[in-house]
């Protein structure tokens, strides 16, 4: 059984931004995060999100919305 963050890489991209965006359309985000990375991993974030022509904290508030809802459909 693959883990959650291959899940995470085998779920298409834009998938994920649609998702998301249909989740924020009736959930505003309220809280801020401030995190370190490596800088070649936000380099490397960056790119993809250029891809989809989204900005990269888009990117990546989607990636983290789609990691907990897995954890929270494996509780049910």
């Amino acid at each position: 059984m693959p883990n959650v963050m291959q899940q995470l890489f085998v779920m298409n991209i834009e998938s994920l931004l649609k998702e998301y965006a249909a989740y924020r359309a009736f959930n505003k985000s309220d809280c801020v995060i401030n995190m370190r990375i490596p800088r070649p991993i936000l380099d490397s974030i960056k790119k993809l999100a250029e891809q989809q022509h989204v900005p990269y904290q888009s990117l990546i508030s989607s990636v983290l919305f789609s990691l907990a809802n897995i954890e929270e459909e494996k509780k049910v």
